[in-house]
């Protein structure tokens, strides 16, 4: 038997069969890692005694970070704009 194709497709009837849903199934993914991070969260909380406190503590920590990030990615795209921190204030090809 003699199968011209490509390798493994070709004795299959569908391998043409396009079934789309990548948005859905994005979203099935995104759902279940949220659900996965809220257990995590209401397993920590329920920590005797100190459950709460580390909790409380990856939120800051989480949000710390959310903004240091926003701060150092405002300042990276702030260099180099501006006239004098240019070559030129791009009037012409020899404004440098």
């Amino acid at each position: 038997m003699q199968v011209h194709g490509p390798g493994l497709a070709a004795p299959l009837p569908c391998h043409h069969l396009a079934l789309g849903g990548g948005g859905l199934a994005h979203l099935i993914v995104r759902l279940f890692i949220w659900h996965e991070i809220g257990r995590l969260i209401r397993y920590l909380w329920r920590i005797p005694t100190f459950g709460p406190y580390i909790v409380i503590g990856l939120a800051i920590v989480v949000v710390g970070l959310l903004i240091w990030r926003q701060a150092r990615r405002s300042t990276w795209r702030g260099r180099g704009r501006g006239g004098s921190a240019r070559r030129g204030t791009g009037a012409g090809p020899r404004d440098w």
